[in-house]
């Protein structure tokens, strides 16, 4: 069964518009590990400023833990700007493909009105043709 261009292109649209979803659930979820890992460094910086003497011994663990945190954060964040970037091209790339499916229905439609106008043309001729 042959799909017209139209049905092609939408199909396209609807598989670019899931891939733009997932590109957002990906940045999404880069965003939550980076404030989880922000409340932590939070937590943290609190714990070591803490005057409580379990804190004071636990300080060079905690200064070790903040360290990975934080190289932790600037993968994060290196992460999110490649994800930005990744979700505003498969978002264009959805808009450019669902305005080539609208000039494509428009063409369709011109097309068969042009048919169809044809048509009745032809029937008027051949009717008075014959009379």
């Amino acid at each position: 069964m042959a799909e017209s261009r139209s049905e092609k292109l939408a199909r396209l649209v609807r598989v670019q518009r899931q891939i733009e979803r997932m590109a957002e659930f990906e940045l999404s979820h880069t965003l939550r590990q980076q404030a989880e890992t922000e409340a932590t460094q939070d937590a943290l910086v609190a714990a070591v400023g803490s005057f409580n003497p379990i804190h004071a011994a636990m300080s060079h663990q905690y200064a070790q833990r903040f360290q990975r945190l934080s190289a932790r954060s600037q993968l994060l964040q290196g992460a999110k700007a490649v994800q930005e970037r990744r979700m505003l091209t498969e978002k264009t790339k959805a808009d450019r493909l669902s305005e080539h499916a609208e000039k494509a229905v428009e063409a369709e439609d011109r097309l068969s009105t042009d048919e169809t106008l044809l048509d009745l043309l032809d029937a008027s001729l051949q009717r008075r043709g014959s009379d």
